[in-house]
């Protein structure tokens, strides 16, 4: 009796790669800690006046920013390579400076003393050239030091500036911190990861409207 042969299956190669793709995604994710949690914070700030942007912060921004072009201190997207996509990894839009030892809103709150003791040995040690780091800040020094002196500027892309998952004003540092040493392909899961997040987040959002 002759045998039936037995009918060819249809391989879908689309269906396969995907499939292959989610393997390889969920074998990651067994090596891949995730931990979401929620963060509770106050914020205190001392009375001001609304944010207006001094010309002396405006100019020190220009230079930092467009002079010397300077990388975003995390992904290195620069003003002259945000429309490179190759360059632009997170889809910057802009580049900004960031008040990173004394933020901006705190300034009234800064006890000079503290600061003469505390802070300004430290600049002293690390810029010996700077004449005025070699005698105690007054009280309007020290703002105008919060306000537009590069050393407390950091310059960062628009995303790990202020972007949910990635920027410093929104994750904490022991996550922000050591964004920018992350092996390139932890790092580009990561980015894949939140970017993916992100975008579902703000189709929730846009569906409840």
């Amino acid at each position: 009796m002759a045998k039936i042969p037995k009918p060819k299956q249809n391989i879908d190669v689309g269906d396969a790669r995907r499939l292959k793709d989610q393997l390889s995604v969920f074998r990651k994710q067994q090596e891949v800690h995730q931990n979401a949690r929620l963060l509770r914070e106050v914020a205190f700030y001392p009375a001001h006046d609304p944010r207006k942007e001094t010309p002396q912060y405006k100019a020190v921004h220009r230079k930092l920013v467009v002079e010397e072009d300077s990388p975003c201190l995390i992904c290195g997207v620069r003003n002259s390579t945000l429309k490179d996509n190759a360059k632009n990894l997170y889809g910057a839009k802009q580049i900004e400076t960031h008040h990173h030892v004394v933020e901006w809103a705190l300034a009234n709150a800064i006890d000079v003393n503290k600061f003469n003791s505390q802070l300004l040995p430290h600049l002293r040690a690390r810029h010996k050239d700077r004449k005025d780091y070699q005698t105690d800040f007054t009280d309007d020094q020290v703002k105008a030091w919060i306000d537009h002196d590069p050393d407390n500027l950091w310059v960062l892309c628009d995303v790990h500036h202020r972007s949910s998952y990635f920027g410093i004003h929104e994750i904490t540092d022991p996550i922000w911190g050591p964004m920018n040493l992350l092996r390139d392909d932890f790092g580009s899961y990561v980015r894949d990861q939140l970017l993916a997040l992100k975008g579902s987040t703000k189709a929730s959002k846009t569906k409840k409207r």
